[in-house]
Order: C-alpha cells, then structure tokens, then sequence
C-alpha cells in the first residue's frame, strides 16, 4: 500500500502514516488486516479469498476474536483493518469494535456496504469506526453485474451518504481489471463527486476465485496510464485533493516518484520513508490475519502462513513476519536499483514461483520511460 498524495504532498493521512511508520521501527505491527469471517452476500469473480455463504470450519470463535483484539491493543497496533468475506456478516462484529475502542485503536472497516442501514451506520458511529471502505467497480449496470447483486450499486451508494451523514469518512476501493478498466478514469470522478477522500486502486492478484482467471490482469502500458493520470491529478492539486492507495503493484509506486521528480516536485520525504518501509509492505510491519487465525505476510496470499494466533500470538507472529522484511529478495528484484523502495510484490512472486522472496512477474519498471 501507498499513498501517493501523503507521501509527496502531507494530508489527512500523514498523521496515521506517522504512527504505522513508528510501530514499525519498534517492532510492533504497524497495521493489521483482518478477515474476520469468510461469509459473503456476494460473489464476486476477483474475490481473493474465494469467499461465499460459508463460515470457515475453524473460525476464530467469538472469545478467541476479543482474545485477539485484546493482543492487537496489548501489543500497540495503531491502525486495525477488519475484512473479510463480508465483515458485517459476522455476528459479534460490534463487540469486536467495542473491544478495539477500549483500547484505542483505529479501525477500518473494508465492507461492500449493501448492508449498512440506519442502525448499522449508528454503530459504527458509536464505536469510533471513523473511515470505511467500500467496493465500487463501474457505472449501475456494470458494477451490478460485476458483483452479481442488481440493485447493489443503487444500495451502496444510499449507504455512502448514511455513513457521510454521521461524519464517517469513506474511501472508495476498487480492483483494475481488462473488465473494469475501461472504467475507471470515470470511477475516480465519481469518487471525487462523492466527497470520499481516497481510492484505492488495487493490481488483481490470482488469488482465491481469481485463479481461474475469470478475471484477466491489464497490461503494463495501461498502469504507465494510470500512473500518468494520477501524477497529473496530485500535481495539479498539490495542495489537497483524492487520496490514490496503491495496491499489490509496488513497482507502480516507484514509476509514480520518477514521474514526479521528473516535473521538479521534491520527494525526499517520500522517499526516504519508502527506504524505511517499502512500497510492498510485506515483512514490514503488515501483518494479515485470516478467519481461522493464521497469519499470513499479506492478506492477498492465503495460501502461505507463519503460524496461527492460536500458538504464536500476536507478538510472535509479528516476529516470524519480520525475518522475511529482513531476508533478501531474488531474481530480478535482487538486482535492482529501486529494490529497497520497492521490493516487489511478494504475494505475486509466491503466485508465480513458490517462493514469496522470488521476483515479481509484473514489475513495471523495466517498461517503464519517465
């Protein structure tokens, strides 16, 4: 992850980047991504855990889930990402959030948000859940197609207003796809016409449902694009405007600060945050956590583990996570000159080659011309 506006220009997010950056440097996980549960109202094709009506056989139960926030809030965690599946379907979802209010932690919550009504929204509010992401791919027809739910779009926006009525700021996420790709200039203006402050742009990853590839990756040429697009935007508004969250396309990251050096903006903060952190955060106080409590190096690979919360906690995880931010890398990003900016995405090098310290197939800066 990476946002491109904080990084270069500060913003609303530079405070929270501040204390991840610092939880890190102490080690202690600077954020954790959680799927809650693997139950979902959809079905969508890109779905990286493969998610459906189904709870996991070994979900973490209701007094493990407290145990656990417990730990995250013992341990300092500043920043809490609860997911899923569909984190709403989890049935002790608001005490999980009363748990992680007592000790003071953020939480964000990633959701589809076809189900928050009134109520929903009103406790969310009640339990200082200030930011909440929501999936959107494209206009009305498509978007509901994409997800497999008519009427959804129509749902999902009614609830951004209930959240943004309650002074619940919302970022949009979506996933670029050859399917929605061609929409997604537009997405973005639909993001700005919403009063969200981000979008969250995310590489598909051939994970879970995805795997089958009934989604196919966009080309290198159309992400120099995009990378184009959104150096023209933060450059045109240096001074505020939409938030960009770079997901699973770490190389992206490095394309966007040659770009801006290029047009003379000074990325030295930037830049030497990246060479503490990289822009793939594997290993570098990430810590991803399933529904049946194993801990993964990122959320977009549930196919690899270091162990389960059950055995090694919290602090013992983070551990076991640290050891591979502190391995080398191979192949290409080996020999790269960006590799401690970047370090690649470890989950595609695990999809492509087994190994999650192998090279990334998709880097872009071999591509790339600033």
């Amino acid at each position: 992850m990476s946002h491109v506006r904080s990084l270069y220009f500060g913003g609303p997010l530079t405070q929270i980047g501040a204390k991840t950056l610092a939880a890190f440097q102490e080690r202690r996980p600077s954020e954790i991504i959680w799927n809650i549960t693997n139950r979902c109202n959809l079905f969508c094709r890109h779905c990286y855990v493969d998610a459906d009506f189904q709870r996991a056989a070994a979900e973490l139960s209701p007094e493990e889930a407290l145990d656990l926030v417990k730990q995250i809030g013992e341990a300092g965690v500043p920043l809490l990402f609860l997911t899923g599946g569909e984190p709403f379907l989890r049935s002790d979802l608001y005490s999980l959030l009363a748990k992680a209010q007592e000790y003071g932690i953020k939480v964000v919550m990633s959701t589809n948000g076809l189900l928050i009504n009134d109520q929903a929204a009103d406790r969310l509010a009640q339990y200082g859940v200030d930011y909440v992401a929501i999936s959107l791919y494209g206009p009305e027809a498509f978007h509901d197609d994409y997800v497999g739910a008519k009427g959804s779009f129509v749902r999902v926006l009614d609830n951004i207003a209930r959240l943004r009525k309650r002074g619940i700021k919302v970022g949009i996420k979506t996933t670029v796809t050859e399917a929605t790709y061609p929409y997604f200039y537009d997405l973005v203006q639909v993001t700005k016409d919403l009063g969200s402050g981000l979008l969250y742009a995310c590489d598909l990853v051939a994970s879970g449902r995805a795997v089958p590839l009934k989604e196919e990756r966009i080309s290198n040429a159309q992400w120099l694009e995009i990378a184009d697009f959104i150096v023209d935007d933060v450059t045109g508004t240096p001074a505020g405007g939409l938030e960009y969250d770079i997901g699973a396309n770490p190389s992206l990251a490095v394309i966007i600060l040659r770009r801006l050096e290029a047009r003379g903006v000074d990325t030295e903060k930037g830049k030497a945050r990246l060479r503490i952190k990289s822009a793939c955060p594997v290993g570098k106080g990430l810590m991803g956590i399933n529904s049946e409590g194993f801990i993964l190096p990122c959320s977009f690979v549930q196919d690899f583990h270091v162990g389960n919360v059950r055995e090694l906690g919290v602090r013992g995880g983070v551990e076991k996570l640290f050891a591979l931010g502190e391995a080398p890398v191979k192949g290409r990003c080996a020999s790269c000159g960006a590799v401690e900016l970047c370090r690649g995405c470890r989950v595609k090098a695990f999809h492509h080659c087994g190994d999650v310290l192998g090279e990334d197939p998709n880097c872009l800066l071999g591509t790339a011309t600033v």
